[in-house]
């Protein structure tokens, strides 16, 4: 047998400090076991079986700290495995915003058609109308006005809606600078009247 033949490790080095961890937390539990030393020839040997454990777990935590500072550099295999994951899941974002934005765009694209009202006879609505069927000249002029609420009033004739006018405001002036809070308060206004 030649010098430069080897037998395979039979343990990763991580295997073997976890072995060699676990050996010494088990001395150490039977170390408690032991009898209490009746002369100085098995105090010494006490001392020297805590010793050792003592040595054996140093050495373990000095191998864990050398590796944790010293990595072993990483394989080429290994760059180009986390490569292709890194470019894979970048693909498959680019992917995704893809789809959202097709989506969205689809989406816009399509506009949307406002729902046609159906026309609401209102009580008041159908007796006017009953009204003016009534009268011989008005009846063309109840037909049209069906038509329209059946197919959506004429925006010509539809007045804009006019605007409420801002509430006015009300500050306390009597002491301004100790007031907590300004009041704001509803005077009449005069387009809520009667009638």
């Amino acid at each position: 047998m030649t010098s430069d033949t080897h037998t395979a490790e039979r343990y990763t080095p991580e295997e073997r400090r976890a072995k060699l961890r676990a050996f010494a937390d088990r001395m150490l539990d039977h170390l408690e076991d032991l009898a209490p030393p009746q002369d100085v020839a098995e105090v010494e040997r006490g001392l020297r079986t805590g010793l050792l454990i003592e040595r054996l777990y140093a050495r373990v935590d000095k191998a864990e700290r050398t590796e944790r500072a010293n990595p072993k550099p990483r394989t080429d295999e290994e760059i180009a495995a986390d490569v292709a994951k890194s470019r894979a899941e970048w693909a498959a974002k680019l992917n995704r915003m893809r789809l959202e934005r097709e989506a969205l765009e689809a989406k816009a694209a399509t506009p949307i058609a406002p729902p046609t009202p159906k026309p609401a006879y209102t009580p008041a609505l159908k007796s006017s109308l009953k009204a003016l069927r009534q009268h011989e000249g008005l009846k063309h002029f109840t037909d049209e006005l069906e038509d329209e609420l059946e197919n959506g009033l004429n925006p010509d004739c539809v007045p804009s809606p006019k605007p409420e006018p801002p509430l006015p405001r009300f500050i306390d002036t009597e002491d301004p600078l100790h007031a907590p809070f300004q009041h704001w308060c509803a005077t009449e206004r005069p387009d809520f009247g009667s009638g």
